[in-house]
């Protein structure tokens, strides 16, 4: 190490302390390579040693007058182990040193060493510092040093006494001229390449379009997580200024990369401008406190979900299983083509009540079933029921935009809104039921009763019409209907009434019955038969605060639904349970 280079600041970098121990590092091994050079060079110059004392022209001047000068005199100078008189390295004269001196007085040259590199990028205005320990610098010093010894060693000429006189004229030359020898200092290229990118490459990023990530609920508003630009970076050039700047010792520099910011598509701007209210659809429900839990329980649950573009909406497998743990309660329910209390009763409501939003807000249905019968809080072909393990109700976004659910009850309404884009060319939509057949359920079925005495009828199950339907999507414009789209075809079952009959008589004797007309026969007193009753026997909701009975099990598949753009009639079974 040299001198000045000892003197420095004892709080120099660490960089700074790397780059003194590889200077002493390289100064040995520089002084090393000479002393080889040394030893072949040596080697090389005995060729020249013979035809001592042959006369040659030119002259030596004594200072009276100009002897002629001997060949051996020419060779006593040209064979000097030590650089010729004329001879530079980067410009400083290193005439009558030996190699090894030499390469001692550029082994601290700073020039030929690792200077204290301070060299940043600049991306965006933000500054990233490159790694100190990327820019060792190499040199050729031992090389060039070689050459400088080596100048003037040689001949073209063939004869010996010839190339030792033309030799010793190029010596004498060097005493009005000099000969220079550049050292080539360089780094390591690729390692510069590799850091730049390293730090360039992470920077550079895809535009990133504003995004819903949920729906508020309270405000009624979407929650949107704005855009991020793209950046796009010229590495390349990064890499070629900084290269450019170490080839020019520029060693503290601030190198300004080029970037390119790419605006994504779609901005948090964007979303809010096109995104509202889209439908909302409300219907009336029951007095049934255990009904109206149950109804809210689901609008809670469903309030709020955000579907993104492609997303479906599954109601059997989002809602899960109805039960007491989840706080569902016992309420009246379709069941075999009657009704009974069964958990979860009455949430048939919520579908139908978001069906209606579905279609109105142009949105794709996957499945939807009717009843067993129609419901009285919608109009006929426009209900959708459900069961745990049966009928599901299913639709999907098949928007560009994201969609949002508002579900909520109050004051014995329940209502679905469906926040998102607007229906196409500014239209809305209205659901339409259609009645398009009708036909009676036929003559009651009379079933004998032999603990009821004779002369006693209960209806066990009311008849029902069977009933077919149209679903239609009805569209307007300015209040204008512009065209009318069959989304659904329901069919509802024939359902004869099933009328008990008691056929016990005051002797104790159980009589028969005719089950078409309920005639009594066979007993101590046949009386008249009584007309059937053609209404549905009250089925009782217990208090809200009774425990909930266990749920009944399901087992009977989903009916497949009909595609939205050709739909088939569904044929429910008069004997499947519907959670109505």
């Amino acid at each position: 190490m040299s001198e000045k280079t000892d003197k420095k600041d004892e709080t120099q970098s660490d960089a700074s302390k790397t780059n003194v121990t590889h200077i002493k590092t390289r100064k040995a091994a520089i002084i090393g390579a000479v002393a080889l050079v040394v030893l072949a060079g040596t080697g090389a110059a005995a060729y020249y040693f013979t035809n001592i004392g042959k006369p040659a022209a030119a002259a030596v001047d004594t200072g009276t007058k100009t002897q002629p000068i001997t060949i051996a005199q020419m060779k006593e100078q040209l064979d000097v182990q030590t650089i010729y008189h004329g001879v530079t390295i980067n410009g400083i004269d290193v005439s009558g040193k030996t190699m090894e001196e030499a390469a001692e007085m550029f082994a601290d040259d700073v020039s030929a060493n690792d200077p204290e590199f301070n060299i940043t990028l600049s991306v965006d205005k933000m500054e990233y510092p490159l790694n100190p320990s990327i820019f060792i610098i190499s040199s050729n010093l031992p090389e060039v040093i070689e050459s400088a010894y080596n100048y003037n060693r040689t001949s073209t000429e063939t004869d010996e006494s010839a190339a030792i006189t033309q030799r010793y004229q190029i010596l004498e030359q060097l005493a009005k001229t000099t000969e220079n020898f550049d050292i080539e200092y360089q780094t390591d290229a690729s390692a510069i390449d590799d850091a730049v990118r390293d730090i360039l490459d992470s920077l550079e990023t895809e535009p990133v379009n504003a995004v819903v990530t949920s729906f508020d609920t309270e405000k009624l508003a979407f929650v949107i997580e704005d855009y991020r630009a793209g950046i796009d970076i010229d590495v390349d050039s990064a890499v070629k200024a900084v290269k450019a700047a170490v080839d020019a010792k520029e060693y503290t520099k601030t190198i300004i990369v080029d970037v390119k910011v790419t605006e994504p598509e779609v901005s948090k701007k964007d979303l809010e401008d096109i995104l509202g209210l889209v439908s909302t659809f409300t219907t009336k429900t029951t007095d049934k406190p255990n009904r109206n839990t149950n109804i809210d329980l689901v609008c809670k649950t469903i309030d709020g979900l955000v579907l993104q573009p492609g997303e479906y909406f599954n109601f059997n497998e989002y809602i899960g299983q109805r039960t007491s743990a989840k706080g569902y309660k016992e309420a009246v329910g379709i069941y075999g083509g009657t009704t009974r209390l069964e958990l979860g009763g009455g949430i048939c409501q919520t579908t139908g009540t978001l069906f209606h939003s579905v279609l109105m807000a142009d949105l794709q249905v996957d499945e939807r079933h009717p009843h067993t019968w129609p419901s009285d809080y919608v109009e006929t072909g426009t209900d959708a029921t459900v069961t745990w393990g049966g009928k599901n109700f299913q639709f999907t976004n098949n928007t560009e935009y994201p969609i949002a659910i508002h579900a909520y009850y109050n004051n014995l309404h329940v209502t679905m809104e469906i926040y998102g884009r607007p229906v196409e060319d500014g239209m809305t939509i209205e659901v339409e039921g259609v009645t398009t057949g009708r036909s009676g359920p036929g003559t009651p079925l009379y079933i004998a009763n032999p603990s009821a005495p004779v002369g006693s009828s209960s209806t066990t199950k009311s008849a029902h019409d069977h009933i077919s339907a149209d679903c239609y999507k009805v569209y307007y414009k300015n209040g204008v209907e512009v065209k009318r789209v069959l989304a659904f075809k329901s069919s509802y079952p024939s359902i004869r009434a099933e009328v008990s009959i008691g056929v016990l008589a005051p002797d104790g004797t159980i009589g028969t019955i005719n089950p078409s007309t309920g005639a009594v026969s066979g007993s101590a007193a046949a009386p008249t038969v009584p007309p059937a009753a053609e209404t549905t026997p009250a089925v009782t909701e217990p208090a809200a605060t009774e425990p909930a009975a266990t749920e009944p099990s399901v087992t009977e598949p989903a009916v497949t639904e009909p595609s939205a753009t050709e739909p088939a009639a569904t044929e429910p079974s008069a004997t499947e349970p519907s959670a109505t």
